[in-house]
């Protein structure tokens, strides 16, 4: 049976917190559609371009027992989350797998209880982004105990230490946010995606900062915002990157691979994820 909840994800991409809807019935606007640019030939025409478009989702949210109560919870939770710095989500579960949209609750219909007591709102949910998959804690690159690391696709074990997984597939016709956390120590922390062809395409770089043991750096490309713990406090640092290259990471379709300078003397971990979007 499909299940479908409201979320809303913390800087890390974790869920912060979740409502979750008894009965979503009347459902429309999951589905996808394309955009096609195209330069028209007196035979053929030429595709310059694919983009899908984003399509408001349409449901009827059925509470089942303490109807009115449960219908003015939600009134109050999705108020408290439908400000612009707050990343709500819609979490569509078809049984197979959890899929999510971010964006906002824009219509909830008022109404009242039937002879059952069961109360349907019909509602509208507009997207932000394309329906993902968060796929979680599957970049890792770290310093082995010789001071070497090790470019696997699959975790390999070298001494004592976990060494790498670095690789990225992206099937989406176009490019996805990539998180990464960054803990020291290193210095001027410089992160790079490259294509199949070994080509940097995407650098990030942190020229004025060194980490020390117990601090890190989230560069969180979905929510396009990066921060620094110095051990104590979180602050913004969104603006303190390379001028010269980019602010986030973005992996381009195909498979691309992570890079970090990480130095023999270091003993940083770099760990990520990705937001794999989908027709």
């Amino acid at each position: 049976m499909r299940k479908f909840a409201f979320v809303v994800f913390d800087i890390d991409n974790t869920i912060l917190d979740r409502f979750s809807l008894d009965l979503v019935t009347e459902l429309s606007g999951l589905g996808f559609k394309l955009t096609l640019s195209t330069v028209n030939g007196d035979v053929e025409n030429i595709l310059t371009k694919v983009v899908q478009e984003k399509i408001d989702a349409k449901m009827t949210i059925n509470f089942v027992k303490n109807s009115y109560q449960k219908s003015n919870i939600l009134v109050q939770w999705l108020q408290k989350y439908s400000g612009a710095n707050a990343r709500l989500a819609l979490e569509y579960d078809d049984g197979t797998k959890k899929r999510y949209s971010e964006g906002k609750v824009v219509q909830l219909d008022k109404s009242e209880k039937d002879e059952f007591g069961d109360l349907a709102q019909a509602a509208t949910f507009r997207p932000l982004t394309p329906f993902f998959q968060n796929i979680q804690n599957e970049i890792k690159i770290e310093m082995a105990a010789s001071g070497k690391n090790y470019p696997f696709r699959y975790p390999y074990a070298y001494g004592k230490n976990q060494v790498t997984n670095d690789e990225i597939n992206n099937p989406y016709i176009l490019d996805i946010p990539v998180t990464v956390k960054i803990s020291g120590t290193v210095e001027h922390p410089d992160v790079q995606l490259l294509d199949e062809a070994g080509e940097a395409y995407n650098r990030v770089r942190f020229p004025d900062l060194t980490l020390q043991e117990g601090q890190y750096v989230l560069i969180n490309s979905a929510a396009r915002k990066i921060w620094y713990f110095d051990g104590a406090t979180l602050v913004d640092y969104s603006a303190e990157t390379d001028p010269s290259f980019d602010t986030f990471l973005r992996a381009k379709t195909g498979v691309s691979k992570i890079s970090i300078n990480f130095a023999p003397s270091d003993s940083g971990i770099l760990t990520g994820s990705w937001r794999q979007y989908s027709l």
